[in-house]
């Protein structure tokens, strides 16, 4: 059963709803830490908490913290990354009902990165807490698992390979094309400025992107963006020659 699945069939009388993968741990204070910001938002605005982790090792011993998250979260950077692990996320009850009116998360996609997506698309508000609030268990068996450092989250980028990152990103937008009641004006503006990025000569397609205001956290990500987008393009979309 998916998250979203799960996400329909939780109590709908609740006021907040978090997600949870079966081999991380709970730090004590981390219903409390999400709830504290959550309840202090507008009950009627889709509101998004999520949070740094402490990376472990399979027997719970530390070794490292996932990035920091330096740039403010925003639909301009959901669309080409995902900063929010969905073990830390937190969610209110209108960012629950926008979640279940849209559509699910396109193939290639995650629950998390599309609940970010979402929620950042419609407006939202979000809170990127830079204390860790959850034992994210790395081993062997990992989904998908976590990076200590800016350089290996890069590598890991550059390794995955433009087409892949460049199939999923149209994904993204060709499911947005079917909420796009659901987005705020903002969003739909930087959408129209996307739709047709794969249809133009690579310098064109730099420009737009530059007017769309894309952004990863760090530079160096920002330059590996560039260069999926110059190179994974004609795998991914369809460019004029």
């Amino acid at each position: 059963m998916s998250f979203f699945q799960l996400l329909a069939a939780a109590d709908g009388g609740a006021d907040a709803f978090a997600f949870c993968d079966q081999d991380d741990v709970w730090l004590p204070e981390k219903l409390s830490r999400a709830w504290q910001w959550l309840s202090s938002q507008p009950w009627d605005r889709p509101a998004l908490y999520f949070a740094r982790q402490q990376l472990v090792d399979a027997k719970l011993r530390p070794i490292g913290l996932s990035p920091t998250i330096r740039r403010p979260p925003g639909f301009r950077n959901a669309l080409v990354q995902n900063i929010a692990a969905g073990c830390t996320i937190m969610i209110n009850f209108a960012a629950r009902k926008l979640l279940l009116e849209g559509p699910p998360p396109p193939q290639g996609s995650m629950h998390d990165w599309w609940t970010y997506i979402l929620v950042s698309g419609a407006g939202g508000v979000m809170r990127a807490d830079d204390r860790p609030v959850i034992l994210y268990r790395q081993h062997g068996e990992n989904a998908i698992g976590a990076s200590m450092s800016i350089y290996g989250r890069l590598w890991r980028a550059l390794t995955r390979g433009p087409s892949e990152f460049v199939s999923t990103f149209q994904a993204h937008l060709d499911a947005l094309d079917t909420a796009h009641l659901l987005l705020s004006p903002d969003a739909l503006k930087d959408l129209e400025v996307l739709r047709s990025v794969g249809e133009v000569r690579a310098l064109a397609r730099m420009r737009r992107l530059s007017a769309a205001g894309l952004y990863r956290q760090h530079v160096l990500e920002d330059i590996a963006l560039r260069g999926h987008f110059l190179f994974g393009v004609r795998h991914g979309m369809s460019p004029e020659v």
